[in-house]
Formats: C-alpha cells, structure tokens, sequence
C-alpha cells in the first residue's frame, strides 16, 4: 500500500454554491429532422467551423453532460462556494479554506477543509464556536420527519426528502439515503457510500472498495483512518481535552484557540455577553502562521480579521442580531427578503466607488444575478421531482435591456436529459439498448449533424461516427475523463 502523503495549503478561498430544488419545465420543442442529415462531404464542409463552435461549449459541456451520462457522481471534495465569496445565500459570512490535502495512492486524495459561519452556534471539537471541520464532523441535521440536510465529508450540503411513508430518501445528483433505526447510509450511484450513526458519520466507502473510518474520543472524532491506516489525526490536551494540532499525512499544523466575543441581543439591546473559544492561530510546518482575530469593537460589530502569510488581511463583519455579513473588505452588503409568494433572500452589495451587483433564488427555482455593470443572467430550474436542481432555461439580459436565452434543456420524465441548446448547436442524447450506455448527437444552426459519440455507462467513449479535427476530439475525451470527477453545482 502506497503510504499516504501531504500538500499543506495555506489559502483558496473559493466557496461553492449548495444544490438547491428548481422549477417545472416548459412543453419539449421539435428536434431536427433525421431526413436533414447532410451528406458525408457537406458535413466535411462545416466541420472547420464545428470545430470553433465545439470548444467554445466545452465550459457548459462539462457542467452539464454528467447529467445525460451519470445521474450522480459522488463525492467530488472541491472546496464549497457560493455566489459571492465568504458569503453563503441567506446572507450569513461563511469562510472556507482547504488547509491541507493527503494522497492515499490509487487516485484517491482527501482534502481537508474548514468553514467559519457567523450563524452558526455549535462548536467544533477541533476548532471551537462557530468553526467546522468537515472530514471529521460531517453529520445529519433533520429538519422535519420527511427532510435531512446532511453536511457532506467535502463540506457540501446535500437535501434527502423521504419517499413517502418508506425508510428509503431521494437526495441531489441521484444519492439516495436508508434510515435503519439510529443509523443514515448515503450512497451514489458511482459507489461512494457515507455512513452515519446517531447522526455523525463513521464511515466513508469509495468506488475502489477502500474505506475510510473516523475514529472518536469519546464525543469527539480525533482521527481518519484509510484501509486502517491513520492519515488525518487530531491530538488534544490530555487535562483539557483542547485540540493542540491535527496532523495530515505525516504533517504538522499547530493550533492555537482564543476567546472569541460572545455578542447578543438581549431586549433590543446589544450587550457582550460572554467568550467562547474558537480557532485563532494556524502554525505551518515551516514554522510560517495564518491568524483569525475575532474582535467586539466599541459599537459591538462582530468582525473576524484572517491574516494570511505575504497577504493582505481579509477583515468580515456581521449583525450581531440577525447574524448577517456586513462588510467584507471593501464590498458593503445589504441583505433583504423581497417577500413575494416564492420569497428567497437578495443579496446586494455595493464596491467603495458605489458599483452594485446582487443575487437572488426563490423558491420557484429562479436565480437572479445583477453583474456591476447592470447586466443580469436569470436561470431557471426544477424544484420537483426526479428533475429537482437541473437548470432548464438560462437568459441573459444586456445592460440596455436586450434579453436573449443562451441555453435550453429538455428531459424526459424519467430526468433523462434528451435535448439541449447553446451556441447555436442542438445537443441530443439518448439511452443506448439495456441503458449500457448512453450517446450524443450534435447538430448546427441548420441541422446538419456534426458528429456522433457513444459512451459506457461510466462515461468512457466507446464509439464515434465521426471524423473531426483533433481538437474537438480532445473536448469529447475531456468530457469523458471529467464526468466521474464533475458533480451539480445546483445543491
């Protein structure tokens, strides 16, 4: 067994938008005609152009072809984000940093990351008040008797809904979850599988059948294991039980805890209450330190201030009543419910020279983006059924108000993607025999068939009917190689 190694990772900063339910889709348009084939020469004359057109769809290829291929792709362990970095959709500061990665051999690497939310009133074992460390605290948080958020080991936050009266849940990207008394079990389609008992997780299975378990000191994890083999060990005070450092394959990182303000409402009024420890100091390997000062200025402004080796500081506040993002360096928000019968909640913020852009979901699956230039973007999606988070429809709106759709999807009711549209092209998919597979049709502006792919049901090529320049080729293999990696960005 390959021994277990460690790149230590001292920023990123990149946040990543949950899956979210979205909206109902419209009546399916006509696809072209199979009698609009062109012959093998006509379609050699356009293919120097199918070509450019192709690369330029390779973006939203790889967002969205996991769909026809693979309705779910697992755990993928990109660094969570939102729209706006540092600040999650209801308006809560939510910082996130990938501290370190370990390489367990076979192609399997773990990064560990970690996430300050100002609303957030649990502790972490590891990190303190307001601090999570998802690789050892990935757990389940049941909203009602037919609804589960469950923090991912990633740190994503996947939605499970009961089906119906069973013991069996539908979750994002096709997981689906089994309850067996105390005891949650997630599982993709792809073969991961995360295990939770009474609510926190145990155990992680890959596709490879290796597993990785977290160890507990008493309440709280301290360890995670690869084929029984530690990679990721916490090491606590043995009077106080106060975390001292965590180690990832084999490297150190020291940490320090502090008192953090503890600042309340209390009658209206906004008072110092209390501290509470939480992580303040990170101590690299090399001796170098990133620091998190959290501060109760004279007018009891929670902030917290990130210091980050030869970097600028990076200085977030929030409302001590409702909890939500202030401030974040030299963007000012303003965070509002714009009631409505799907309500949701807008995001605005505003640069030092008074540029504006904002962000809104609701509930009727409709995302709203205002870039600072007045430029918008406004996707469309499902909230229902096998289809809940696909993005149907995208538009776009200029500055001066001129709207055009720029991308179009149609599925079948079984949430099979069978058609979609972008850049004047014409994607069609179909299952291939026994759904061994799929396959992918492309045609241009005047429906003339460009090329043709068949894929495994692992999303490998496996078959073309073509013969298009190298470079669009590369796109389709590309794809190919990215769909076990590629997941929804629509949680």
């Amino acid at each position: 067994m390959e021994s277990p190694s460690a790149t230590l990772v001292r920023w990123t900063g990149r946040l990543r938008r949950p899956v979210v339910p979205r909206a109902q889709e419209a009546a399916v348009p006509p696809i072209p005609s199979q009698t609009s084939h062109p012959s093998h020469e006509s379609y050699r004359s356009h293919k120097s152009h199918a070509s450019v057109r192709l690369r330029l769809l390779l973006p939203l290829a790889l967002f969205l072809f996991p769909f026809a291929l693979l309705q779910g792709c697992g755990l993928d362990w990109t660094l969570p984000r939102a729209h706006f970095e540092g600040v999650d959709e209801q308006g809560y500061v939510s910082y996130w940093e990938k501290i370190g990665v370990a390489d367990l051999g076979d192609g399997l690497v773990i990064p560990v990351h970690i996430n300050f939310n100002s609303h957030r009133e649990s502790s972490s074992p590891t990190l303190g008040k307001g601090w999570m460390l998802p690789l050892l605290e990935s757990h389940v948080e049941p909203v009602d008797e037919n609804t589960l958020h469950v923090i991912m080991p990633d740190g994503w936050t996947f939605l499970f809904l009961r089906n119906g009266n069973t013991d069996t849940w539908r979750g994002n990207t096709g997981w689906i979850g089994e309850t067996d008394g105390a005891r949650f079990t997630a599982t993709a389609p792809c073969g991961w599988q995360v295990k939770f008992d009474a609510g926190k997780i145990q155990e992680i299975d890959t596709p490879k059948n290796r597993t990785i378990s977290i160890k507990y000191n008493g309440p709280a994890p301290v360890e995670a294991d690869i084929d029984n083999q530690p990679f990721f060990q916490v090491a606590q005070n043995t009077a106080t039980g106060v975390a001292e450092s965590i180690t990832i394959a084999g490297q150190k990182i020291a940490i320090t805890q502090a008192q953090r303000p503890r600042i309340s409402t209390v009658l209206g009024k906004t008072l110092l209450t209390g501290f509470d420890p939480a992580l303040s100091q990170l101590q690299w390997p090399d001796g170098q330190k990133e620091t998190f000062n959290f501060a109760a200025p004279q007018d009891l402004t929670p902030s917290m201030v990130v210091t980050r080796p030869n970097q600028h500081s990076r200085d977030m506040t929030w409302d001590a009543t409702t909890m939500q993002v202030k401030t974040d360096g030299d963007w000012t928000y303003a965070i509002t419910a714009p009631g409505g019968a799907y309500g949701g909640t807008l995001l605005s913020r505003k640069i030092r020279w008074n540029q504006a852009e904002s962000f809104l979901r609701t509930s009727d699956g409709e995302t709203k983006e205002v870039y600072l230039d007045g430029s918008q973007k406004i996707v469309y999606a499902f909230v229902n059924g096998p289809l809940r988070g696909r993005i149907r429809k995208i538009i776009t709106v200029s500055s001066s108000g001129q709207a055009q759709v720029i991308y179009s999807a149609v599925y079948d009711p079984d949430g099979f993607l069978v058609r979609e549209q972008k850049d004047g092209l014409t994607l069609l998919y179909k299952r291939l025999p026994d759904n061994k597979g799929s396959a992918i049709d492309i045609y241009d502006g005047k429906n003339l068939l460009l090329c043709h792919r068949e894929y495994s049901e692992k999303g490998f090529l496996i078959k073309t009917s073509d013969d298009m320049a190298q470079g669009t080729n590369s796109l389709f293999e590309d794809i190919s190689k990215n769909l076990r990696l590629s997941k929804s960005i629509s949680n």
